[in-house]
């Protein structure tokens, strides 16, 4: 086991794909955060995953040690539904991980909380008159690189 270290953890935007309005999260392992190949790959993904209806979701992006991670999550009221997606490093042929896999590293779980935090903010403590704009605009809980 190595020891923890903090990730680069930022912002890479909001898309919209089909009737999804989705958040862009982007990890490094290294300096170097994922790029425009790694999110259309991600978005691919995602756009495989995410249910026909629309909604509100979030995508995190992650150049990790061993491979490209794509958690593809999606929000339901106060229900998250997460599937995580994986390729070999250097490569974007990103396969399911079978549900009995792993589902997040510790770095994912810090966006992923940070997501929480701004969906309760936002959203939940606001259930006649939810923020979504002010969702899409929090910028997950981030670390140094």
């Amino acid at each position: 086991m190595i020891p923890y270290r903090p990730r680069r953890t930022r912002s890479l935007g909001v898309t919209r794909l089909g009737g999804w309005t989705v958040k862009v999260i982007g990890i490094a392992a290294e300096a170097e955060l994922p790029d425009d190949f790694d999110v259309e790959a991600a978005l691919q993904a995602a756009e495989r995953e995410l249910p026909h209806q629309g909604g509100i979701a979030f995508v995190i992006v992650q150049r990790g040690d061993e491979a490209l991670w794509v958690n593809v999550c999606r929000w339901q009221a106060d229900v998250l539904y997460q599937r995580l997606w994986r390729a070999e490093p250097g490569g974007a042929g990103l396969r399911q991980v079978p549900p009995d896999g792993p589902a997040a590293c510790v770095w994912a779980l810090l966006a992923i909380d940070g997501e929480r935090r701004a969906w309760i903010e936002h959203v939940l403590a606001r259930p006649h008159d939810p923020d979504f704009t002010g969702y899409l605009a929090a910028d997950p809980l981030s670390e140094p690189a």
